[in-house]
């Protein structure tokens, strides 16, 4: 058996500073910077056992699918620097059909509750206050209402799973209950019907379940990301970003 240790790579030891951030320049994120570089040029990459998150991967070039105001937006020094593509198309990575008992609840508390959510050195109250500074940075590009609402309803689900990403990765209790929902449906029940379902008399659902798509998708990232978490040796990589507790947001239905 692989009893192996390793120092944590800064995206799993501060999950909530993307590579671009000032996070990373000054004070304790340069300072980690410099310990794991040096850990890498004395033990070798480390990347096989933990690849890396969104937050430290490339940029992804858009599709010649995608509009140009998108690919414009994308380019644009307005675009907060943490949205960013997770595909080529910006499309779902799943298209799920929901069928009573093979399904996932997932309750919609997590994510109209206010709970900070740091992303570098800026620090934000909601998933919905990320949401509402994209949907202003897209004013300052120009454009009517009708290229405004197209170039939202086109890039809604990006911004979703970036919000999401920094909302539920900074808690390794939430990631812990999504490694064992790997493979399963996830329904988010809201009355917000874009994000989530609501179940009919019938027992059918109807909605558009973007936030339950969106985590699934950020489930399986972070299956990847997270699968070898208890090889960290944090006696070496320092405190954790956050420890294990109860987790009942979620469970199956």
């Amino acid at each position: 058996m692989d009893n192996e240790k390793y120092l944590a790579p800064p995206w799993i030891k501060y999950p909530y500073a993307p590579a671009e951030s000032d996070f990373w320049k000054d004070g304790s994120g340069a300072e980690y910077l410099i310990k794991y570089n040096k850990y890498v040029k004395e033990n070798g990459d480390i990347e096989d056992v933990f690849p890396r998150a969104i937050t430290f991967t490339e940029e992804i070039e858009a599709s010649d699918s995608l509009s140009e105001n998108f690919k414009k937006y994308l380019k644009s020094d307005k675009r907060p620097y943490f949205i960013k593509l997770w595909s080529a198309d910006a499309k779902s990575k799943y298209n799920p059909e929901y069928v009573k008992g093979k399904y996932s609840i997932m309750y919609d508390i997590i994510f109209t509750e206010e709970k900070h959510i740091p992303i570098g050195k800026t620090h934000y109250h909601s998933f919905n206050e990320i949401v509402s500074l994209v949907k202003e940075s897209i004013k300052d590009m120009n454009l009517n209402a009708d290229e405004t609402e197209q170039l939202w309803d086109e890039m809604k689900y990006t911004v979703y799973l970036n919000a999401l990403y920094y909302k539920l990765a900074n808690d390794i209790n939430f990631i812990n209950e999504m490694i064992k929902m790997d493979g399963k449906i996830i329904a988010c029940y809201s009355d917000n019907l874009e994000y989530g379902l609501q179940e009919k008399s019938d027992g059918s659902l109807v909605g558009n379940n973007l936030m339950g798509i969106a985590t699934m998708e950020l489930r399986d990232h972070l299956i990847d990301v997270y699968k070898n978490y208890s090889k960290v040796d944090w006696t070496i990589s320092g405190k954790p970003n956050s420890v294990k507790r109860c987790t009942c947001s979620v469970h199956t239905h």
